[in-house]
């Protein structure tokens, strides 16, 4: 398995081969794609990673798997680790590239997977239609994780669940809230850990609202493991839902007037969402 960057992408006005996906409980990554009309014998699929404005383009080759006529078929091993981002299904035919669209996802080893154990870092996959309709892989690598579960909105506060994947918490634990801008302000909150090692934690909502006349703004969530620990985003990763914001939303409560509930960003990351009075 490789990584480069040469090749050619090509759009054409025929329909784009459909392929078809599945995930297994050790995270293996399986692509069956039908090879289109006039595909060459080598035609394989590889996953592009999205890159940033002015960066080049990353590819990465699966590894083969035996077929059957007109189809081929490949895989992604659960240790292979993948950059951050979202990484395009492919079909590679020499020095062409071509998007293919997403057919059917078995996902099914990535819901209620258990949490894992032991330091090293947190690299997850998950695959999923774009907009275009199009098969992507969804990928995130993190030194360390908090696992966000349940939210609960009640009586001005927020409450949140949540699990630390690879993260010691130490006495002092805080939960950091951020607000978006240069030189926001901060709030944190105490951090109560159960017998389990699950985390729990309260937010009111009121002491989000205290800074200033009220205008919209957004906070992010973050964990303090001790007091002297670099702070790690609250996300929620582990599942199959790649792009979360577009999936669930959130009721909201009114705080001195304000609508404010809790979100998930376009990375899988919690936040909350304050708006200004008579928004919503």
């Amino acid at each position: 398995m490789t990584a480069t960057t040469a090749g050619t992408e090509k759009e054409t006005g025929a329909a784009r081969p459909v392929a078809h996906c599945a995930v297994d409980a050790d995270g293996v990554l399986t692509v069956d794609v039908p090879l289109p009309e006039g595909a060459g014998g080598t035609a394989r699929p590889v996953l592009r990673l999205r890159p940033a404005a002015g960066a080049g383009a990353t590819v990465v080759a699966l590894e083969p798997l035996p077929g059957v006529p007109g189809r081929v078929r490949a895989r992604l091993p659960g240790d292979r680790v993948l950059a951050e981002g979202h990484w395009e299904v492919l079909l590679e035919d020499g020095d062409l590239r071509s998007p293919v669209a997403a057919g059917l996802r078995d996902l099914r080893a990535l819901v209620d997977r258990p949490l894992p154990a032991g330091p090293g870092p947190l690299a997850v996959r998950v695959p999923y239609a774009d907009r275009d309709g199009a098969l992507v892989v969804r990928a995130w690598l993190r030194e360390g994780h908090v696992e966000a579960g349940s939210l609960r909105l009640a009586d001005g506060t927020l409450t949140v669940t949540a699990r630390p994947v690879g993260v010691a918490v130490a006495d002092g634990a805080r939960v950091l809230l951020r607000r978006r801008g240069k030189d926001g302000p901060r709030h944190e909150v105490p951090v109560r850990v159960d017998a389990t090692g699950g985390l729990r934690f309260t937010v009111e909502l009121a002491r989000l609202l205290e800074e200033e006349p009220p205008r919209a703004a957004y906070w992010d969530l973050f964990l303090l493991p001790s007091p002297t620990a670099a702070r790690i985003r609250i996300s929620r990763l582990l599942d199959d839902v790649a792009e979360r914001k577009r999936v669930f939303v959130y009721p909201h409560t009114r705080v001195a007037g304000q609508r404010v509930f809790p979100y998930y960003t376009v990375d899988n990351d919690l936040s909350i969402e304050v708006n200004a009075p008579g928004a919503g």
